[in-house]
């Protein structure tokens, strides 16, 4: 965030998260974890995403992994983005966080990208 943003009680956005920081160990790990997710969705977006859905969500690799009927190493292996689960798998994650996977076909066509999505039956 930019040094230069002010709060209304006048101090900076970051003045603010430092002093919530300074407080509260929830509020710094919460913000560890988000930093190791901006980081991971560098190299796989997809394991960025379900990671964070988890968090938010407050579930762990194994209440996951439990209900999608796979193993905690799996999840663990698909969240550190070592590991691309078949789409039959996928799905059954996203349903666990509360979401639908969706597919998307792209071509450029004329200089013009063009996209087809589909849900995953």
């Amino acid at each position: 965030m930019s040094e230069s943003l002010i709060s209304p009680v006048g101090r900076t956005v970051t003045e603010h998260s430092a002093e919530l920081a300074a407080r509260s160990e929830e509020f710094r790990a919460a913000g560890e974890e988000y930093a190791r997710i901006r980081e991971l969705r560098k190299m796989s977006p997809v394991a960025a995403h379900l990671r964070e859905r988890r968090y938010e969500l407050g579930m762990t690799q194994q209440e996951v992994a439990t209900a999608a009927g796979t193993s905690h190493s799996a999840i663990s292996r698909l969240e550190s983005g070592r590991h691309t689960p078949s789409l039959a798998t996928l799905q059954k994650i996203a349903a666990v966080l509360g979401e639908e996977l969706i597919l998307c076909f792209q071509s450029t066509v004329d200089g013009e990208v063009e996209r087809e999505f589909a849900a995953v039956a």
